[in-house]
């Protein structure tokens, strides 16, 4: 690369908020820097860390490879650096969703994380797709930052046992090269428009700094708001648990809520191949085989149904005795057998609750026919001995023999 390419790369760098680890940032820095200068050293690491954006189909399972630094596009940067594009990313998963012979989906990462331009999009098309196919993210290697933007929006979170996850937040650099250049005898001019003071501030000053510092906020939050939905939690939880922007080994991941299990990606094929069940056969055996090869399997069973046997008998005589009866008797009845009457003995004891409860409908009626009549002998009695007006005799001897009768019959009904 000339000497102009690697400056705009870097000013294209240094303009961007990133969701990297340093380490990551650093290499990036270094190669458009040219402090690493021989791409062909680059491009001899390990073959995986090139793969980033390819994918591969395993027994009807794709695996898409999250590899190396992640930018928005793919170019000649991308290649020396062993990065991954999102728009790569993007169109190869978009293809293997719609593809009908993919049974599932694994996002194969080992990435310190990227750009921010794009990762929110992509994780939305990750988290949408959970709906359409199994989705998996395996992390091998590390799982930062924006790499773990992506994987949150998995369906599940499997990790290595050495992986590391984690590095949530967002970072800007950029390098503050005017004295080299004054060095150098070259001197830089801007103009701005009056109509937009904050076009050009400098981030060594206090307003530039408090201005950056409220943007990359914001975009943490969204970051943030992102993974807690993707993990089913709420922010609190991820600001707090998820490592507040360091990383973790997988297992204290999977403690925090950040991974699902610690496991391998030849285990995620299988399952989502199926074929950790295709040497499986379906049994069938009568019980007299159940009987002699699994005896107390089937002595549990036998006495699960004849449980349910006598629940269900025990509510239907229930529903006898509260038909009949009423629901008050019913209720008796449910006391009498919390005492350990049998369902034959509870049918058994419904006719005699509905004739008790009869009689006792009956009784209480007479009862309330008695009360009845003495109220009315009273009232009667009370105007007999009222004074009578006079030219009244007439009235006297009648009103006398009707409470002779009412007295009479009064008599008859107490005996």
């Amino acid at each position: 690369m000339s000497a102009r390419q690697c400056e705009r790369i870097v000013s294209a760098i240094t303009g961007q908020p990133w969701a990297i680890t340093p380490e990551g940032l650093d290499l990036v820095l270094g190669i458009a820097q040219r402090r690493i200068s021989d791409p062909q050293a680059v491009l001899a690491s390990p073959a995986e860390r090139r793969e980033g954006g390819r994918i591969h189909m395993r027994d009807g399972v794709a695996v898409l490879s999250v590899m190396g630094p992640i930018f928005p596009r793919a170019d000649f940067f991308t290649n020396i650096s062993g990065a991954t594009s999102i728009e790569t990313l993007a169109l190869r998963f978009g293809e293997a969703l719609a593809a009908p012979d993919v049974k599932g989906i694994v996002l194969h990462i080992d990435s310190p994380g990227g750009q921010i331009t794009g990762v929110h999009e992509f994780a939305e098309q990750i988290f949408a797709a959970r709906t359409v196919k199994p989705v998996v993210a395996y992390i091998s290697g590390i799982g930062a930052s924006a790499a773990y933007w992506i994987a949150s929006a998995a369906g599940r979170v499997v990790a290595d046992a050495t992986a590391v996850l984690g590095s949530i937040g967002v970072v800007a650099a950029w390098t503050d090269a005017k004295e080299a250049r004054r060095a150098q005898g070259l001197t830089d001019y801007e103009v701005v428009s009056s109509q937009s003071p904050n076009k050009r501030l400098d981030p060594a000053s206090a307003e530039g700094r408090d201005a950056l510092q409220r943007l990359l906020d914001a975009t943490a939050d969204i970051f943030i708001a992102d993974v807690a939905r993707n993990r089913g939690c709420d922010a609190a939880r991820v600001t707090e648990r998820f490592g507040r922007g360091g990383v973790m080994l997988a297992a204290e991941a999977v403690r925090a809520g950040m991974a699902d299990a610690v496991g391998s990606l030849e285990n995620i094929i299988a399952a989502l191949s199926g074929a950790d069940g295709a040497n499986k056969k379906e049994a069938h055996m009568d019980a007299a085989e159940l009987s002699q090869k699994y005896p107390e399997l089937l002595a549990d069973i036998r006495q699960e149904a004849a449980a349910q046997a006598s629940l269900e008998a025990k509510n239907a005589a229930f529903a006898l005795v509260a038909a009949v009866a009423g629901e008050e008797t019913a209720e008796k009845v449910r006391e009498i057998d919390a005492a350990g009457v049998t369902p034959a003995q509870l049918a058994a004891l419904a006719p005699l609750l509905a004739s008790h409860a009869q009689h006792a409908k009956e009784d209480s009626a007479a009862d309330r026919e008695a009360a009845s009549r003495e109220k009315l002998l009273s009232a009667i009695t009370h105007a007999h001995s009222l004074p009578l007006p006079s030219g009244a005799e007439v009235y006297k001897s009648s009103k006398s023999a009707l409470v002779a009768d009412a007295e009479r019959r009064a008599a008859a009904q107490r005996m």
